[in-house]
């Protein structure tokens, strides 16, 4: 099925550690990338919290800024427990996500046509909002908006890599409680909306799962070695989506 080639060099580097916040000890999962230039990002969950780095961050600088979050990583957690299975309320304060990242949720009245601007650890909600249901209509919409324009793009980047995909897939989204993706009988590919609040290693396993059923219309052992010949880490990915799926399809 696939040509052999080169071994690539190693392009992230996942670790596990714990941290003592008060009376818990929170598992932190260390991301070294080389394709993160600078900046180290903290992102919290309710299972724990994830530190991502370029490659080459020395031990000390990691360390440093997990002691300098300590609080804030255990008030954090703490809240993110609080609202798991609760339905959000669209209100300021709370969290909600976006590409694996939790942000937090800023709503501001005001004049003007209802807009989100994303921030680095915000999601803000402006303009003439008339209620609750109304600032949940805005968000969803801007979730859809993202949603469209990067799944299009990751479709179209795993379809040239897999010698089996001739054409890119026809794409759909929806909003689907049940099931992150699906492929019919006729090729079309559909995908949760609700994935564009995970990580793109998340979004991308998703794919490729669903690309594989263009092989194998099944979920037979060929469909599973033709996932881990596209995709060897894809059963962690799986994981992953599988400990936060509930809280991403709460709204």
């Amino acid at each position: 099925m696939f040509k052999t080639k080169k071994s690539k060099p190693v392009t992230e580097l996942r670790s596990q550690q714990y941290l003592l916040c008060r009376d818990q000890s929170i598992p932190v999962t260390i991301i070294r990338s080389r394709r993160r230039r600078r900046k180290l990002t903290l992102q919290v969950g309710p299972a724990g919290a994830v530190l991502r780095a370029p490659f080459a961050t020395p031990n000390a600088d990691v360390d440093a800024m997990l002691s300098r979050n300590r609080d804030w990583i255990y008030e954090r957690q703490q809240l993110l427990l609080e609202q798991r299975g609760t339905a959000p309320r669209y209100e300021t304060g709370e969290c909600h996500d976006y590409l694996g990242q939790p942000l937090t949720l800023q709503v501001c009245s005001g004049g003007g046509r209802a807009h989100v601007v994303l921030g680095d650890d915000t999601l803000l909600v402006s303009g003439d909002l008339a209620d609750a249901k109304h600032v949940a209509r805005v968000l969803q919409q801007w979730y859809l908006r993202q949603a469209q324009q990067l799944f299009a793009q990751r479709l179209r980047f795993w379809s040239g890599r897999l010698p089996w995909v001739a054409d890119v897939p026809e794409l759909r989204l929806r909003r689907m409680r049940s099931r992150w993706g699906s492929c019919s009988a006729d090729g079309r590919i559909c995908l949760n909306t609700h994935l564009i609040k995970a990580d793109l290693s998340c979004i991308d396993y998703v794919i490729v799962h669903e690309l594989c059923h263009l092989q194998e219309f099944n979920h037979s052992a060929r469909f599973y070695a033709l996932m881990t010949e596209a995709m060897p880490e894809w059963q962690k990915y799986k994981v992953e989506l599988e400990a936060i799926g509930a809280r991403l399809v709460r709204e």
